[in-house]
């Protein structure tokens, strides 16, 4: 009996089960984006800046910011006694150029007359046809000179070429101006959008033509539809701009209101991973995916847009996979886990 039981003390013990490891996990269900709300503000579809067509110095403003203006309203004047200076100088030149030319004139014909009669060189003719020709050139030059003067004369008057509401003034009676230089903004009346910035993740499920629910304070929601995004990125920040046309805004949305804007209807469906859930070597993003037996192995995924902390799965998983979302990095592959912690 002592011998017996000897040899079962020296029969090595059953192995002890794994245990299997507990993990965090996610079903895979696809689905629209999460919407996501964001704040603009109502400007109008057309604004210009505008600007005198010449040099001076604005002598007035006659309009403030806010004030609603027809075509042809007079906004802003230059100083009229310094342009009438420069016309008046404008034209004294001018005399005095012609008086010079026809002086220039009456001493070329005399020396054609000396020249036929033996008296003068053919090199003295030479010199009086340049002299004759710098005067011609000088009155030229000073008929051009008299004609900006007197289209400057006539641009003194800064007019509205449409009917409208100035948004902003740019200078202040007494600031001398370049031809060009923006002296104020004009908003048309016809047509507003939504103006608003949104980041990248967002801006990569947008296309021109998709609507948006656009709700001012205090306002029942309008349609907006999406007509522009700009080209680059704001200063200092990744987000774009983007235009939304709205369609039939009520008096409410004023120029420089507030509203909130979301994407309308049906989105496509999605599928989205927490990005904790990625892992593997930069530029070949793998996840943990729960198989038979509850083991796990990696598989390689395409991954899309971040919204968020989560990431849009454009492939390599299937509705009902089961993925591990956390401890990613812990995990080794066949290795058992648990039934998922959502």
């Amino acid at each position: 009996m002592r011998r017996l039981a000897l040899c079962l003390a020296l029969l090595p013990l059953p192995a002890a089960a794994e245990t299997a490891r507990p993990v965090v996990s996610e079903i895979i269900i696809p689905g629209p984006p999460q919407a996501r709300s964001f704040t603009g503000t109502v400007e109008a579809e057309v604004t210009t800046d505008l600007a005198f067509l010449t040099l001076g110095r604005v002598a007035t403003l006659e309009v403030g910011e806010g004030d609603r203006v027809t075509v042809g309203t007079v906004l802003a004047t230059l100083d009229q006694v310094t342009l009438n200076e420069d016309l008046s100088a404008a034209k004294a030149a001018l005399q005095s150029a012609q008086a010079g030319a026809q002086f220039a004139q009456q001493s070329f014909d005399r020396m054609q007359e000396l020249v036929t009669r033996g008296v003068a060189s053919a090199s003295q003719l030479e010199t009086s046809q340049a002299s004759l020709d710098t005067a011609q050139a000088g009155v030229t030059a000073a008929e051009a000179d008299l004609a900006r003067a007197q289209d400057a004369a006539g641009y003194s008057a800064l007019t509205a070429p449409m009917d409208g509401i100035v948004t902003e003034t740019l200078v202040d009676p007494g600031t001398v101006v370049s031809a060009g230089t923006p002296i104020l903004t004009l908003a048309g009346l016809t047509g507003r959008e939504a103006v608003l910035d949104v980041p990248p993740d967002v801006l990569s499920l947008l296309k021109l033509g998709d609507s948006f629910d656009v709700t001012g304070r205090g306002s029942l929601p309008i349609t907006g539809t999406l007509v522009r995004i700009e080209p680059s990125a704001g200063t200092g920040t990744r987000s774009r701009r983007i235009h939304l046309a709205l369609t039939d805004p009520p008096q409410s949305y004023r120029l420089g209101s507030l509203v909130s804007a979301r994407p309308a209807g049906e989105a496509a469906s999605v599928v989205t991973l927490p990005q904790s859930a990625i892992t593997g070597p930069a530029g070949a993003p793998q996840v943990w995916k729960v198989g038979e037996g509850r083991k796990v192995g990696l598989v390689p995924v395409t991954l899309g847009a971040t919204l968020g902390d989560r990431v849009v799965v454009t492939g390599g998983l299937a509705e009902a996979d089961e993925i591990v979302v956390r401890g990613v990095n812990s995990l080794s592959e066949g290795q058992t886990v648990g039934e998922g912690i959502n």
